[in-house]
């Protein structure tokens, strides 16, 4: 019992530090993927800090709420309320953090697609015919990732034996593990393209339609639990990847500092590199506009090798 306790208060701090990471970085993740893009496209390229200044600006002006939405403002801090707590139970740069018994796949999956339930709920609000579009096709978004994620869910759970978050990355740094790599890659490519939903070309375009007749403080609550959800499915993916980068708990003291620096330059080299092939996708591969059954069968299509892939390791393994 007092080793549980001493390792929650030890463990409260870091906790701390990776949710203020987690919301100062996400924004800026938004700013470097659109600023790369627009750099590429020889359009005028943005301040990476210029959505962190929006948000702020947003926060800062005193929003007017159409007729009939009085609970918007409830929606807006359950949505963005949701975010942080995705946030906390996806580890950046350590395992062991507390609510990590809480940390499961299917639990941030679901916080996730409350995210954007929020948005869509926000954005049906008002009876506007412009935002109600842009809803249904954002609840178009939240049906591909709820259809991919059982799939992601089943291969973690057969290669792992676990469906906990840090449970799972912990059991991939056995060796007996270690042949399981591919599968897991391959279903953290299926996660990258089923919940980045609001990081392809156009999102911006269809997230002013949802959002349209959101001001003030509202607004910035949803733009944060939207960048706050892009970085947290990034997160993922890159720790499935690449789960050797963590730093590991020590018995009920956190992990060393050396080894928490180590597992934070690895959390941002994860995320740039991710960052890089995110622009890449959306400057040569696939955009928002190419429809989204597109993306559902590439991520559909990504999910279906990890299951091949893992039954034929196994097979021949």
């Amino acid at each position: 019992m007092m080793r549980d306790v001493l390792a929650c208060v030890l463990g409260l701090p870091l906790l701390g530090l990776h949710l203020a990471l987690m919301v100062a970085m996400a924004p800026v993740v938004r700013g470097v993927v659109d600023w790369c893009v627009a750099g590429l496209a020889g359009r005028g390229a943005p301040s990476v800090l210029m959505r962190w200044r929006w948000i702020v600006a947003l926060a800062r002006r005193r929003g007017l709420r159409a007729a009939g939405t009085a609970a918007t403002g409830a929606a807006c801090g359950a949505t963005l309320a949701a975010a942080l707590a995705a946030c906390c139970l996806v580890p950046s740069a350590a395992l062991g953090l507390p609510g990590a018994g809480l940390s499961d796949l299917l639990v941030v999956a679901g916080l996730l697609g409350l995210v954007r339930l929020g948005l869509v709920v926000t954005a049906l609000g008002p009876g506007v015919a412009r935002a109600g579009r842009a809803a249904v096709s954002g609840a178009t978004g939240l049906a591909m990732m709820q259809a991919v994620m059982p799939v992601v869910i089943a291969v973690a759970g057969l290669a792992t034996g676990v469906t906990g978050i840090d449970g799972l990355l912990a059991r991939m740094h056995d060796a007996d593990v270690a042949g399981l790599q591919t599968p897991l890659v391959l279903a953290a490519m299926a996660l990258l393209i089923a919940g980045l939903d609001d990081a392809w070309g156009g999102a911006e375009a269809q997230a002013a339609d949802m959002l349209a007749n959101v001001g003030g403080p509202d607004r910035a609550a949803l733009e944060l639990a939207r960048d706050l959800a892009v970085l947290v499915w990034m997160t993922l993916a890159g720790d499935m990847i690449w789960p050797g980068g963590l730093a590991m708990a020590e018995g009920a003291l956190p992990p060393a500092p050396t080894a928490l620096l180590a597992g934070l330059g690895a959390w941002l080299l994860r995320t740039a590199v991710l960052c890089a092939g995110l622009v890449a996708a959306r400057v040569v591969v696939l955009s928002l506009d190419r429809g989204l059954r597109a993306r559902l069968g590439v991520a559909m299509l990504f999910g279906v090798l990890a299951v091949v892939v893992l039954f034929a390791g196994r097979e021949f393994g």
